[in-house]
C-alpha cells in the first residue's frame, strides 16, 4: 500500500528508460501490427450516422477527419428513418438530411454514399443501424453520445449505448462538451439553419491511450498510429495499474509502446500510474489523466482491467467520459457467446430502467 500511495503522489510522472540494445526482444506491438494489417488491409470503411441534431455535425466533422482519399477510404453517412415519426419537422427529413450532410462531405473534398433505410418492423433503431453499418463493411463507425433528445454527461443515449456494445465495427462516440474535437465546422448553423458549413482541418488533436498491456491495447494502439493519427497529432500513452507487483510489468509494457512511437516518430510520452483502490478505481484513474495531460480524445482497445470483454472499465469511461471516446474492437474477438450475452443483458438493464421511468 505505501508503494501504491508513493506512486499516486506523482501520477503521471514520465517514465524514465535506460539506454539498452533491444535487438534481441520481439516488440509484441509489430507482431500485432502485421496482424492487424493482414486482416485490416490498406484502407477504413468509415460511417457516420447522423440525425439532423447539432451533435450529428460535430460527428461529422470527426468522421471527416479521419478519412484518408490517398489510401482508398470509403466514407458513408447513415440514417435510419421512422415513417411513425410525422410530426419531425421538414428539415429533418430524409431527402433534407441527405442532401445536408452529403454536400458538408463534398466541402470537405469527400464522396459519400448515402445510406437511409426506414427502421425494420420489430427492430430499434439501435439494431437496425448497427445492423446496416455492418452491412456495408464498416470499420470505423462514428456516432454522437446523443442525439435530437438532448445530452447529459453522465450517461449515453439508447443507440451509442446499443452501438458501443453490440455492434462489430470500432465505435467513435463523439461528446459536445469540452473543446477539444478532430474537426471544426465553420460557417453553417445545421439542418435547420441553410447551407451546410465546410470541414476544417481543425487543431492538432491529443490522444491519451490507455492500456492494461492485453492484446486488445495492443490491437488498439497499433489501429490508431496507422489508420486514424495524422501528422500533427500527439499520444500520451497511460498505462494504469493497482499493484507495485503490477507497476513492474506495466513498466516494461510500456517501453514496448515508446520504441513503436519513436521509430513512427509519433510525438507525445509514455506515463505508468498507480491507483490506490481504497480512493479511487481504474475509471477515475483514466478519466483524470486525459485532464492532467490536457487530452481531448481518449482511445481504448476492448478489453478491461478484469479481461472482460468490454469490461467495466471501458463501459464506464466511455459512458462518463466527457471527451470524445474511442473504443476500438478486435471483430473476431468480440462475436463471442459472452460479448453478445452481456451486450444484450445490458441492453435489458436499460430497456427496464426507462419503462419505470
Amino acid at each position: 500500500m505505501e508503494a501504491a500511495t508513493a506512486a499516486q503522489a506523482a501520477p503521471l510522472a514520465g517514465v524514465s528508460y535506460t539506454k539498452r540494445r533491444t535487438d534481441d526482444v520481439i516488440n509484441p506491438l509489430d507482431i500485432t501490427e502485421a496482424e492487424l494489417k493482414r486482416r485490416q488491409g490498406p484502407s477504413l470503411t468509415i460511417s457516420c450516422a447522423v440525425d439532423g441534431s447539432q451533435m450529428s455535425d460535430k460527428s461529422m466533422a470527426t468522421a471527416l477527419s479521419f478519412f484518408n482519399s490517398k489510401r482508398g477510404d470509403k466514407f458513408n453517412v447513415i440514417h435510419i428513418s421512422d415513417m411513425s415519426k410525422n410530426y419531425l419537422s421538414k428539415h429533418l427529413t430524409p431527402s433534407h438530411l441527405k442532401n445536408y450532410y452529403v454536400d458538408m462531405a463534398h466541402g470537405a473534398r469527400v464522396k459519400a454514399e448515402w445510406l437511409c433505410r426506414e427502421k425494420e418492423e420489430g427492430r430499434s433503431t439501435c439494431e437496425s443501424l448497427t445492423r446496416l453499418a455492418e452491412k456495408h463493411g464498416t470499420d470505423l463507425l462514428v456516432l454522437g453520445s446523443w442525439g435530437r433528445k438532448g445530452e447529459k454527461l453522465d450517461m449515453l443515449g439508447t443507440v451509442s449505448d446499443f452501438s458501443l456494445r453490440q455492434s462489430h465495427c470500432s465505435i467513435v462516440i463523439v461528446r459536445s462538451v469540452g473543446g477539444g474535437g478532430l474537426g471544426g465546422i465553420t460557417g453553417g448553423m445545421g439542418p435547420a439553419g441553410g447551407a451546410p458549413g465546410a470541414v476544417a482541418t481543425g487543431r492538432p488533436a491529443k490522444y491519451l491511450f490507455a492500456t492494461d498491456g492485453s492484446h486488445a491495447a495492443h490491437l488498439a494502439f497499433t489501429f490508431l498510429l496507422n489508420y486514424l493519427l495524422r501528422p500533427c497529432d500527439s499520444v500520451q500513452v497511460l498505462a494504469v495499474h493497482t499493484s507495485a507487483t503490477e507497476g513492474a510489468e506495466e513498466a516494461r509494457t510500456t517501453e514496448f509502446y515508446k520504441q513503436y512511437m519513436e521509430r513512427r516518430r509519433v510525438s507525445g510520452g509514455v506515463h505508468v500510474r498507480c491507483v490506490d483502490r481504497l480512493t479511487t478505481n481504474i475509471p477515475e484513474g483514466i478519466a483524470e489523466g486525459v485532464t492532467e495531460l490536457g487530452c481531448d480524445v481518449l482511445v481504448m482497445g476492448i478489453s478491461g482491467y478484469g479481461r472482460k470483454k468490454l469490461g467495466s472499465v471501458s463501459a464506464d469511461i466511455s459512458t462518463r467520459a466527457s471527451c470524445t471516446t474511442i473504443i476500438i474492437k478486435d471483430s473476431w474477438d468480440v462475436q463471442s457467446d459472452r460479448y453478445q450475452s452481456a451486450g444484450i443483458a445490458t441492453m435489458n438493464h436499460e430497456v427496464a430502467t426507462s419503462a419505470m421511468e
